[in-house]
């Protein structure tokens, strides 16, 4: 009875190191992939075509030391200890996450990620859209002062992917139309005082040319405001 015990002991030792992984078996296919892959630049963990998007695997959920982490639509880079993820194009793609060894390759966990095309930048003033503001008030730029560049709400950090190289003015003179041209993000004395002589209801402009890394420069449309 003893040797009997014995064998099945064995029998189910041996089988347990052939017959399963060193790691947890795929109930580890969980498509909401909660809090095992995070989109480090979206707060809504969506992932963005057009810009090395940043993801980080909880390796407290994913523990192996040895990963392949493959996209379905687009390319992935590893990136010291997180991840570049790159989209090809808008939809969704999976993230795969192998675990190998010396002698074969495992899916582990799988995730389905939508993916954006990457929105135009605009421009605000104290975080507001410029051109949401219907009436510009000349107190307002007087304390402000600095515009920035951003993308979208759902961007971490975003105000550092753009800075504004310089913007132009445009008022009218009567019959004529004036501008005035400023370097950088900061609203000269000059522009405000110009500012501060314009009757209410003025509609004025902002020319707005931004740079992105690289010294790529974009001339973004007018946006037109009344002056308050």
């Amino acid at each position: 009875m003893k040797l009997l015990t014995l064998l099945i002991s064995v029998f189910l030792v041996f089988g347990k190191i052939i017959g399963q992984p060193d790691f947890p078996p795929c109930a580890a296919y969980n498509s909401a992939g909660k809090d095992t892959i995070c989109v480090l630049n979206s707060y809504s963990n969506t992932l963005y075509v057009g810009i090395d998007n940043e993801i980080k695997i909880n390796r407290v959920n994913v523990p192996f030391k040895n990963l392949i982490v493959e996209c379905t639509m687009g390319l992935v880079i590893e990136d010291d200890s997180n991840y570049l993820v790159i989209p090809a194009k808008p939809g969704t793609t999976t993230i795969n996450i192998y675990q190998y060894d010396s002698c074969d390759t495992s899916l582990y966990f799988t995730k389905s990620i939508r993916v954006k095309r990457l929105p135009s930048p605009y421009i605000t003033l104290d975080r507001v859209k410029l051109s949401d503001y219907k009436w510009l008030s000349r107190n307002l730029l007087k304390t402000i002062k600095c515009f920035e560049v951003h993308l979208s709400d759902d961007f971490v950090e975003d105000s550092e992917w753009f800075k504004v190289k310089s913007f132009v003015f445009g008022y009218p003179v009567g019959q004529l139309y004036a501008s005035r041209s400023c370097e950088g993000a900061t609203i000269t004395e000059e522009i405000l005082q110009t500012i501060k002589k314009l009757p209410s209801g003025t509609e004025a402009s902002f020319i707005f040319t931004i740079e992105g890394s690289g010294e790529v420069y974009e001339r973004l449309p007018p946006v037109k405001i009344k002056i308050e």
